[in-house]
């Protein structure tokens, strides 16, 4: 029963895993990829350490466990904070990752030290490998942990309910089921059955959980949903230079308007000398004038705008970057009313001529 227990565990987290980067989004930060990876490499241990049949062996898979039960807290911790857009310092998130990487490392020492365990064996119960743990002094890091991260996360949580009034409830909601239910888990669950990592289950329920607020948490992200959108409309392309006009990067928008920027080098001048040309002096004319003017490039039928502005990574300048707008239907609507225009006024001449002549011979008719 255990064992079917941490198999269904398993095969349920990696069907979250698969639905998760099947629905992935260029926004998502890296943090959301980081808990299905590491829920579901704890859940494949719990697996392997059911069935170990040695206590070297069972030892190992545990410290991969604790690689889980280490760094998931605050993986949890910084997509709450992300979700309530409080954003941490470098230097505090920095901080944060030596503390936890440090209890891990301390974690490693079982079966080495008695610091984190003083002694540890494995028995079989239920049909499955337990490790049968009398804890180290140190191990108490590891309680202080995980304690830290959950009441940081439940802090967090209340601050964006009742502090961000854009920020949407039901997604703090989810997450605050998430964190009780985890200590649930913890408490409770030990009460109920000591041989079963409870915590597997709870690792679940959080994935479950933030599938259900990554699938719409970008509706809340209008920068994301913009640049999403003017993607997918694929009239608007990227061009990514640095300072010395060398060609970076672009978008697949980009390299379709321009295909001779598609196989140019990175970190090398453009190749083609009338785009270079081109690019450089737009350039130089935004870099003199602080100001950019939209200038028109034509490419074979179509007319493009192109914009040169700034390029910035995060605060910082780095470059320039040129958008690119395709505007040949603007323009050829734009031709069609001049001519139409045109058209108009010639016959609003040719018929205020024919009134004219008109106007004349009832004139000289009523001389005669």
């Amino acid at each position: 029963m255990v064992l079917s227990f941490y198999i269904v565990i398993f095969a349920l987290s990696l069907a979250c895993c698969i639905l998760f980067f099947c629905n992935k989004r260029n926004y998502y930060p890296v943090l959301y990829a980081m808990v299905y990876i590491l829920s579901l490499l704890s859940h494949a241990c719990y697996v392997l350490l059911a069935k170990s049949m040695a206590l070297r062996e069972a030892l190992i898979i545990n410290k991969f466990i604790y690689i889980g039960g280490c760094f998931f807290p605050l993986v949890g911790l910084m997509i709450i904070m992300s979700i309530c857009q409080i954003k941490l310092p470098k230097w505090a998130v920095f901080f944060l990752l030596i503390i936890t990487a440090t209890v891990f490392g301390i974690s490693t020492t079982a079966g080495y030290s008695p610091i984190f365990y003083k002694d540890v064996s494995i028995e079989m119960r239920y049909g499955v490998t337990v490790l049968i743990k009398e804890y180290g002094p140190l191990h108490i890091l590891f309680y202080l942990l995980i304690g830290s991260f959950l009441i940081a996360t439940l802090i967090v949580l209340a601050y964006g309910w009742f502090k961000k009034p854009n920020i949407s409830k039901r997604d703090l909601a989810i997450a605050a089921f998430m964190q009780i239910f985890s200590i649930f888990c913890y408490f409770v669950g030990r009460m109920v059955m000591k041989e079963i990592e409870w915590m597997a289950l709870a690792d679940l329920v959080d994935e479950i959980g933030f599938l259900l607020i990554m699938n719409h948490i970008g509706l809340y992200r209008v920068d994301d949903l913009v640049i999403s959108s003017i993607q997918n409309e694929g009239k608007v392309g990227f061009i990514a230079m640095d300072f010395k006009k060398r060609y970076l990067s672009a978008t697949d928008v980009a390299k379709r308007f321009i295909p001779e920027i598609a196989d140019n080098p990175a970190d090398h001048v453009i190749k083609d000398d009338n785009l270079r040309d081109l690019f450089d002096k737009w350039i130089d004319q935004y870099s003199v004038e602080k100001m950019s003017v939209d200038h028109t490039f034509h490419k074979d039928k179509s007319i493009y705008l192109i914009h040169v502005q700034d390029l910035y990574d995060g605060n910082q300048k780095r470059g320039y970057l040129l958008e690119i707008t395709d505007d040949t239907e603007h323009l050829e609507r734009m031709e069609d009313i001049e001519r139409y225009n045109m058209n108009l006024n010639r016959e609003l001449i040719a018929k205020s001529k024919k009134i004219k002549e008109l106007e004349s011979q009832k004139e000289s008719s009523a001389k005669s």
